[in-house]
């Protein structure tokens, strides 16, 4: 069933999958368990441990959980609530012997679970598994490594870029920027002060290494290389870099940035929503919260990113993974598979977003199957189907030691938009330099195959 975007939309369960790695919260110490646990004639009886979030589950959720025990009566799940991201307490528990059997984390968290060995490898189930072919393959590789699977992914919400139609007109901008260029003129004609409408928005304030990632690709480099060998190379100084700095340093100058610098990621959200930006690095998976605070659905307009120097348009990816403990028993590695490709099922994701559509529209995300499209579901602009389809060629992981690395760029890039006078070569000489002393060593040794 296809249902028009309407205006107000539910959160989508990929809401928070961008914020992963931002910071972890604690978890609480209750738990519940589903029935089952009958031995069958093939199997003995099974306790699958799982961590999941303290949301509410609905009536179809419940009914979802039945089918699966039903059709396994000799699994019984034991569920730990834990708030925020539990994949990314993942390794943690793996550490003190509290992991769950299976978990779903976030794709920013794979590089080092791989390499610290905590993940099963998943061939021996992929293999057999009638419904693998169907999978899109850029999102399987991403998680195979010496030919091994360690990561069924769920959903994909590729970072694109957002902007206000209602402004574009209003201002008289015709065409969505395809350059760094034309994003600046057209964030010049956007921009009202008087109005509070602010024409181009990034992060500043806070995780600015998260955004300014994007711009370094579209100038055709990197903050950091991966070796063969899973140990990294800090290229802060990389000429793609300190373009991508002088640009930034140009919206500044241009007056086409948000006024107010001490604005985070929730702060600039919420005022897209309000209709007072015209234009910045936008998820697919914000679009429902930023209905929520006012904006018509139809003014927002989605592409990817306007290209830097390099001429490419690239981007990230983000989105989660189911993995399995490399530390559990074999009988709670076959049961959490089981689990596993039923929830991934193409039946599952049908039921899942014929469900969504009764409560309105989910966020425009990627489901990574080639058999079928979240667009299959919903009618959404035709621009967004386009932009969803693109992204699949043009995004790409966070660059690699993002989560031991990211704040030295942060400080880096925060001084050049500070500081009008600030020298960008110098500033991020000296972030790597301190970054090399202080996280380098360790991440190499910890992440070393």
């Amino acid at each position: 069933m296809k249902r028009r975007l309407i205006s107000i939309l539910l959160a989508a369960a990929l809401g928070a999958v961008l914020l992963a790695g931002c910071g972890d919260k604690k978890a609480e110490q209750s738990s519940s368990s589903a029935t089952g646990g009958e031995a069958s004639d093939e199997h003995e009886p099974v306790e699958l441990t799982l961590w999941v979030t303290s949301r509410n589950t609905d009536d179809w959720s419940d009914s979802m959980e039945q089918k699966f025990l039903d059709e396994h009566p000799w699994i019984t799940l034991k569920k730990v609530v834990k708030e925020g991201d539990p994949g990314n307490e993942f390794y943690q528990g793996v550490a003190s012997g509290t992991a769950p059997d299976l978990v779903r984390c976030s794709f920013t968290m794979m590089d080092s679970y791989i390499a610290s060995g905590i993940l099963e490898p998943l061939n021996k189930y992929t293999d057999s598994w009638d419904e693998w072919g169907s999978f899109t393959k850029e999102y399987i590789d991403m998680f195979t490594q010496d030919g091994n699977v360690y990561g069924i992914p769920w959903q994909v919400a590729p970072m694109l870029f957002g902007y206000n139609k209602a402004l574009f007109e209003e201002a008289g901008v015709e065409a969505v920027p395809a350059t760094w260029d034309e994003a600046v003129e057209a964030a010049k004609k956007i921009n009202d002060p008087d109005k509070q409408v602010t024409g181009y928005a990034t992060l500043a304030a806070e995780w600015t290494e998260w955004f300014f990632q994007y711009y370094v690709w579209q100038a055709g480099g990197d903050l950091t290389v991966e070796n063969a060998d899973g140990t990294a190379e800090l290229t802060f100084t990389d000429p793609a870099v300190i373009e991508a700095a002088k640009y930034y340093q140009r919206l500044k100058s241009e007056g086409v940035l948000q006024s107010d610098m001490t604005l985070k990621f929730g702060d600039l959200v919420t005022n897209f929503g309000l209709g007072k930006i015209g234009m910045m690095p936008f998820a697919g998976d914000w679009v429902a919260e930023a209905v929520t605070n006012g904006i018509d659905p139809d003014e927002i307009g989605l592409s990817l990113p306007p290209a830097g120097p390099s001429g490419e348009q690239t981007t990230a990816i983000a989105g989660e993974c189911y993995v399995i403990n490399a530390s559990t028993d074999d009988a709670k590695k076959d049961a959490a598979w089981e689990y596993i490709s039923f929830y991934e099922s193409k039946e599952y994701f049908t039921s899942h977003f014929e469900n969504l559509a009764t409560k309105g529209a989910p966020n425009p995300v990627i489901i990574p199957r080639d058999d079928m499209s979240v667009t299959d579901f919903y009618e959404f602009p035709a621009e967004y189907e386009e932009v969803l389809e693109s992204a699949k060629t043009v995004g790409r992981l966070e660059f690699y030691g993002k989560a031991s690395f990211g704040s030295y760029v942060d400080r880096a890039v925060q001084k050049v938009l500070a500081d009008p006078n600030a020298d960008p070569e110098k500033e991020f000489a000296e972030v790597q330099e301190l970054c090399r002393s202080e996280a380098l060593e360790t991440f190499n040794e910890e992440n070393k195959r």
